[in-house]
């Protein structure tokens, strides 16, 4: 399962096209209010011409209860952030969304759907955001998002293995809701690229395989997969904002580093160092 998940719409709402084999077969939409100010903001999954197949529902009571002692994970193993129940068209519960925390260094993202529960695990790696998912200890998929973004409009590719593909839809809906709670720009309007470079490091650091996609998918989709990454080729946008952002990006780490000379050269001239 290769699926291309593209944000169309970033300011007054979020809006998404889910893509297979360049083809449309999923439309995802996000609220674009900040979730700290309405909880009752959903998810939704839909077909191509707009029907409901999925949706989120956020149990304010269930969340406030399994929040509302602090460091629970500490003496019971395990404590949820920001449930989400998955429900049909028909309003059953099928599934769930939510951040799982299991000791001060370990975090988790999760997605149960019936009695299956995958874990996932994510890691910055400069311009590349990756979520590797886990069926128990076995690794059978990837999400990959570009940190070169242009207009707010998201960008992921997910790939699982062919075992999971009668997941798609679901797995399709968890990248809309990923990028809800990662990545909405609420109230925000912008123009231009926006570039983040971001490192991170944990327990969890061996979860990422570099090899899982060249060995499942292969080499030529690996290669296309580095190229999606860093904007090139096909992926290339011409964007007259890159210039302005790296100047910013610049800035931001010159001019601090200017004031500490200047004080460091008024220091040495009065002779206090």
């Amino acid at each position: 399962m290769i699926i291309e998940v593209k944000q169309t719409k970033s300011a007054g709402s979020n809006n998404f096209d889910v893509i297979s084999d360049g083809s449309v077969i999923y439309r995802g939409s996000a609220s674009w209010f900040p979730i700290g100010a309405d909880k009752t903001n959903k998810v939704v999954l839909t077909d191509p011409d707009g029907d409901i197949l999925y949706q989120t529902k956020y149990s304010l009571i269930d969340n406030l209860a399994e929040s509302s002692v602090p460091f629970k994970y500490l003496f019971k193993g395990e404590q949820r952030f920001g449930q989400y129940q998955v429900l049909d068209q028909s309003g059953n519960e099928i599934g769930a969304f939510y951040d799982l925390r299991m000791s001060v260094l370990d975090s988790r993202l999760c997605l149960t759907f019936g009695n299956k529960i995958i874990y996932g695990y994510k890691r910055e790696m400069g311009y590349r955001e990756v979520v590797s998912f886990y069926d128990n200890d076995v690794q059978i998929g990837q999400l990959t998002r570009t940190n070169k973004v242009m207009d707010n409009l998201d960008w992921y590719f997910a790939h699982f293995l062919p075992a999971y593909d009668a997941l798609l839809p679901l797995i399709a809906m968890y990248v809309v809701f990923y990028d809800f709670c990662h990545h909405n720009n609420s109230g925000q309007y912008f123009k231009g690229v926006s570039v983040n470079i971001s490192y991170t490091y944990d327990i969890h650091q061996k979860k990422y395989n570099k090899d899982f996609i060249s060995k499942n998918f292969g080499e030529q989709e690996n290669q296309r997969l580095d190229d999606f990454v860093n904007r090139k080729g096909d992926y290339y946008v011409k964007a007259p904002g890159m210039k302005k952002t790296w100047l910013l990006f610049a800035a931001a780490w010159l001019i601090p580093l200017l004031w500490i000379g200047i004080i460091f050269l008024i220091l040495w001239l009065n002779g206090y160092l």
